[in-house]
């Protein structure tokens, strides 16, 4: 089990690093900021169907061939990048990077939950700071590959990273047997699977919700902050407060869990960001958005959290598809918020944060018209 927190510590780096090193490779190649946003948003649509897909599929294949496989085609991926000489040509490569992704992540979700049994709650622990703290050091580690190495040094480095663990994978993962009721369905999974079939409904919205919200941050508001006379240092520095906030969050989950239940941890996360939604609407320096972002980060650790655990609970018989309807709306949300905060942008600039506090109000009313139902859960 450590190997596939390894892996999704070093999977989860890699996609930091490259997203940092793609849109500046791009910029040095002549790509308009067209073009730039059309290579992210490639990536972003293959991310809402294709996990949905990858998790069928391994359900049906197994984990490990999925594991190695995607690691291998995210490799091959970062060559290819290396070797790009016209912008136009990032496209194709994002389409297959987000595929190898969306390959990996339910698998290594699904595994963990077929490996974890009654401990669940504390391996989905590990996977989540794993990956949370990954999300810290990539982007920093691909600035520090650009500036003392070069543009390509990014991809050369995570190629081999990638590469390196599709071989350990294939010599150390080993795939839990199958139960017999896991295979046809026990009569206790599919009663488990009706009672949950109601609240994961509600699950699903505050995917979309954090999603969403976390998609605007990452690709709207850079810009909209230094429209604002905000630094990129300072813009830098929110990013990684968020970061840290959400890894601090996961760290702490269980414990959180304990003392406001499986309900009060989806009410909560959807105050938080809709609470800093609305500050960052009002807000204009840079010490105000800091602290909106330490609400984000409380926010979106505390609602995915809660939410993958009640996901990879909900499907026993079939956790593949479970992570891969969980990561496909994670998509969604990638895809949908900053489309639709784009489009809010146009009247002014905050608009889109107002569109987060009202998704919140919505999604926490209904969690709180249905939080009986977490509770039986």
């Amino acid at each position: 089990m450590n190997f596939i927190f390894l892996a999704a510590f070093a999977c989860q780096m890699i996609v930091g690093v490259v997203s940092i090193a793609v849109p500046i490779y791009a910029n040095m190649l002549g790509a308009s900021l067209f073009i730039v946003g059309l290579i992210g948003s490639a990536g972003g649509l293959v991310y809402s169907f294709m996990p949905l897909v990858s998790g069928i599929l391994c359900d049906r294949i197994g984990r490990k061939n999925f594991i190695s496989a995607s690691l291998f085609s995210y490799g091959a991926s970062c060559l290819l990048y290396s070797l790009v000489q016209e912008p136009l040509m990032f496209i194709p490569i994002k389409i297959l990077e987000w595929i190898s992704v969306a390959a990996f992540w339910p698998a290594v979700e699904s595994l963990i939950a077929d490996s974890a049994l009654e401990r669940l709650e504390d391996a989905l622990k590990k996977f989540n700071i794993s990956w949370g703290s990954a999300m810290v050091v990539g982007p920093l580690l691909g600035g520090i590959l650009i500036d003392e190495l070069s543009i390509k040094a990014p991809f050369v480095f995570s190629m081999l990273i990638l590469i390196s663990f599709g071989v350990l994978s294939i010599l150390v993962v080993r795939e839990p047997p199958k139960l017999l009721d896991a295979e046809k369905g026990s009569g206790e999974n599919r009663e488990m699977d009706g009672e949950r079939d109601g609240s994961i409904v509600t699950v699903l919205a505050t995917i979309f919700l954090f999603s969403s919200i976390v998609g605007i941050l990452m690709s709207l508001f850079p810009s909209y902050a230094r429209d604002l006379g905000i630094s990129a240092f300072e813009i830098g520095v929110m990013a990684f407060t968020f970061g840290v906030a959400r890894a601090v969050t996961f760290y702490h989950a269980t414990r959180i869990e304990e003392r406001i239940k499986k309900t009060g941890m989806f009410l909560a996360g959807s105050l938080t960001l809709g609470f800093a939604s609305l500050i960052t609407f009002y807000s204009s320096t840079a010490l105000l958005f800091l602290i909106c972002f330490l609400i984000f980060g409380f926010g979106a650790g505390i609602s995915y959290a809660a939410s993958i655990t009640f996901v990879l609970k909900w499907r026993k018989s079939s956790r593949g598809y479970a992570a891969g309807v969980f990561e496909s709306l994670i998509g969604v949300g990638y895809f949908l918020g900053p489309l639709i905060g784009g489009f809010l942008s146009e009247f002014a600039g905050n608009v889109p944060y107002i569109y987060g506090f009202l998704l919140s109000i919505v999604v926490f009313l209904i969690q709180l018209m249905r939080r009986h139902r977490f509770s039986r859960d």
